[in-house]
């Protein structure tokens, strides 16, 4: 036999009727690999015989211009070394193709089942569409075998020998298509069979037609479809206007994103999961155009326990879990109980995690649980954020020892470099000093305490707590960290916010600030060019993250769209999510501000008065802002959406307690809040005290610690996860200060080894507890 040397032509590739092609094509089909090779066989398919008379008097020598057909060129050479030399190279390749199942017996080649594809086919009368042969022996392996095709009316559709479908009739040297009969476009059905081994192939149903020119689509819902419903559509063929549907063959169905919607093969939808995609049918190599549909969107989301629909919150000892229920109503205003697509959120994840339906108490605090729909798993083409109700989690106990760590925005003494060091928490012990890569400026953990980040005069650098080390990672971000991810793999950098040891931003030049959003687990770094960002915020999410310019602008960055932009106006200096995440809240200027993550709507302000800093209740909907002269605890009802309405959510209400520490107007260098709400802590500008809130939300109490002797103003710090105590540094004493919160007193001072550059001590002002 002949071997036919062409190179295969991938089914479903059309060639016109005037389209050369090899004339000396011969009939033989490899099962599909032409080379006759089979990979099974690790690409040998030599017969022992054609070695054994090829060997007998030639050596193989491979070369790599592959004069011969296998790769081989011969070489003379003695009779009796190249014997022995074959003789083994048999035996190998005879153990090979053996104890690979592609030994040479007759059973495995005999063909016991032929198979033509496509199993339908459709046609432009005058196109060429080509088959896919495999003949194939019992176990389902490709076999050689020569193949002939067969069509049950040639005038319709005519088959060559190398199985190519003409939509008419072929001409004898299988060159020229002829789609024309009586001067009319051939059309009909017949069915292609093929031959190998006197076996005969499954049928392939052809249907030749006038030149398809458009297809369309109906059926689709006109607003959504719910979850899991089902509805047929149905797709129409033309060619120049005319409907020609009935005289083509099966439409091919494909949806955009199989998130969203699937089709089948005969044209019915599924709806999968909220959002928004395209639908189009296909024949002949033509497609509709992509009809829009939508997977209703939750409108209502709810989560509770799994034993009580009204039960929204939990309090647990550590290791404890409960189970969650979750509900929602969609725009079609249907319920749904079962196969939410939801992902579940904890904002404090070192406290409580979430997995599915289960909540784990992990350590002492508070944690908010949420269920969002957002992309890829819900919302995918429509990316505005759907929340449910925040479920309350609050874990008793003692929080466990962690690590604080300390250091300092100053530059160092000549001829040595900027530090930092860890305390435990549980010991007190201050361990070995870690090395900076240049001075830092800032220094924020992720809310996980997986990883911190400091921006520094040198670049972006990221701490790992479990090497103990500092790495730079992206030099050219020099600025101050402005947010932190909750999973710690993505920050945000700007040169326009201030320094901390020197009160004025790193780049005082608006036209050469600029913002950076760097992905470690991509080493992606964004630079996006905008002045004035001196405040950012990651949603607990990720979704979105607002970055807030002292030129009234807001930022939206999110990984799912393009950098957004909105006008807030006043001066904005900082930026936090409401633990339902529903809202963020600015404090700005001259009021509270509230815009709806949603759709980034302004809502009206929460309060007409400034405000210079603001942070959540993680596990209430309460935002605590820091104004003047001390508090405002606002309790924020926030009311469910309905109807069909799912962005933006109704107004909020708000609840306002304010409390004055009684100590005058104070500029505030920090405030932090205890995850469980039980209070809130200030570090004052110029005041040797640190302000204490008590008795959070509805009946706040002021309290101060007075610091040591020698104290000058608190610096930085932080609490521990269950508010009972909180580790702040002292100017004056430049010391790390471990701050009882029940008892409100200042009970250890850790000294710290820094200096500025002329040598005198500084207390650190960059001090941060990692949440554990």
């Amino acid at each position: 036999m002949q071997q036919d040397n062409r190179k295969p032509q991938t089914p479903g590739i059309h060639r016109t009727r005037n389209e050369k092609r090899d004339p000396f094509a011969g009939a033989r089909h490899f099962g599909g690999d032409p080379s006759g090779l089979r990979s099974q066989d690790f690409g040998l398919r030599l017969s022992l015989e054609e070695i054994w008379m090829r060997n007998y008097t030639e050596s193989l020598t491979y070369h790599s211009k592959h004069r011969d057909p296998q790769g081989w060129e011969p070489m003379r050479g003695g009779r009796m070394r190249q014997f022995a030399i074959t003789t083994g190279f048999i035996l190998f390749l005879t153990f090979i193709l053996t104890g690979c199942g592609g030994g040479s017996s007759s059973s495995n080649q005999t063909v016991t089942q032929v198979v033509l594809s496509p199993s339908n086919v459709s046609v432009n009368a005058g196109e060429v569409v080509q088959l896919g042969a495999s003949a194939q022996n019992s176990a389902g392996n490709s076999v050689s075998a020569t193949i002939t095709y067969k069509s049950s009316n040639s005038n319709i559709a005519s088959v060559s020998t190398a199985g190519e479908i003409c939509g008419g009739t072929w001409d004898a040297t299988f060159i020229v298509c002829n789609g024309l009969s009586g001067g009319n476009f051939v059309s009909g059905t017949a069915t292609i069979t093929a031959i190998a081994g006197g076996v005969t192939s499954n049928a392939v149903t052809v249907s030749v037609h006038p030149k398809v020119t458009a297809v369309t689509v109906d059926g689709l819902p006109v607003f959504c479809a719910s979850m899991t419903q089902t509805r047929p559509l149905t797709a129409h063929a033309f060619s120049n206007g005319v409907e020609i549907t009935n005289q083509v063959g099966p439409f091919t169905w494909t949806s955009l994103d199989p998130v969203v919607a699937t089709v089948d093969t005969n044209g019915v939808l599924t709806a999968r999961n909220p959002g928004v995609t395209g639908i189009f049918a296909g024949i002949a190599s033509v497609t509709s155009t992509p009809a829009p549909y939508r997977t209703c969107m939750p409108v209502r989301i709810r989560v509770h326990t799994s034993a009580n629909a009204s039960t929204t919150s939990a309090t647990l000892s550590t290791t404890q879990t409960q189970a969650l229920g979750i509900d929602f109503d969609d725009e079609n205003g249907i319920t749904i109980l079962t196969g939410d697509p939801f992902s579940k959120i904890s904002n404090n994840i070192p406290s409580a995690t979430v997995n599915n339906l289960t909540i784990t108490a992990v350590s002492p605090g508070g944690a908010g649980i949420v269920a969002v729909c957002i992309p890829p798993a819900c919302g995918n083409g429509v990316n505005s954020p759907v929340y449910s109700n925040l479920f309350s989690v609050n874990v008793t106990g003692t929080s466990p020892s962690t690590t604080v760590y300390a250091t300092s925005s100053f530059a160092p003494p000549s001829g040595t470099s900027a530090t930092m060091i860890p305390i435990d928490t549980g010991t007190h012990a201050v361990g070995t000093a870690i090395g900076l890569p240049a001075v830092p400026n800032s220094l924020v953990f992720g809310s996980q305490g997986t990883r911190a980040w400091l921006g520094t005069t040198a670049g972006l650098a990221t701490l790992d707590p479990a090497a103990a080390q500092v790495t730079l990672v992206a030099p050219d971000a020099v600025g101050k960290v402005l947010a932190v991810s909750s999973d710690g793999n993505r920050t945000i950098v700007s040169n326009a916010a201030n320094d901390p040891g020197f009160g004025v931003p790193i780049e005082p030049d608006p036209t050469k600030q600029r913002i950076w959003v760097f992905d470690l687990s991509t080493r992606v770094l964004q630079t996006i060019t905008r002045a004035g960002a001196v405040a950012a915020s990651f949603d607990p999410d990720n979704f979105k993250a607002y970055i807030a310019a002292n030129d009234g602008n807001v930022y939206v960055f999110s990984t799912f769209f393009g950098l957004q932009n909105f006008v807030l106006g006043g001066s904005p200096v900082d930026v936090a999510s409401l633990a339902s995440m529903d809202f963020n809240f600015f404090a700005n200027s001259g009021s509270l501000d509230v815009v709806t993550t949603c759709n980034n709507s302004v809502q009206s302000s929460a309060l007409a008065t400034a405000h210079q800093k603001v942070a959540p209740i993680l596990n209430q909907d309460v935002m605590v802002a820091v104004s003047s002269t001390g508090l405002d605890i606002d309790t924020v009802t926030v009311t469910p959406t309905s109807g069909t309405q799912f962005c933006p959510p109704p107004s909020p209400a708000h609840s306002v307690a304010p409390l004055n520490f009684g100590v005058g107007s104070f500029t505030a260098r920090q405030l932090a809040v205890a995850s469980n709400g039980s209070r809130a802590m200030v570090l004052p500008a110029g005041l040797n005290k640190i302000l204490i809130a008590d008795g959070l939300p509805g009946s706040p109490v002021a309290a101060t610690v007075s610091l040591p002797a020698g104290a000058i103003e608190p610096f930085s710090g932080g609490m521990l996860l269950d508010g009972n105590s909180a580790w702040v540094s002292v100017a004056g004493t430049n010391t790390i200060d471990l701050i009882d919160l029940n008892t409100n007193t200042d009970i250890l001072q850790v000294a710290s080894p820094f200096k500025k550059s002329d040598s005198t001590a500084v207390a650190p002002n960059l001090v941060v507890v990692r949440p554990k």
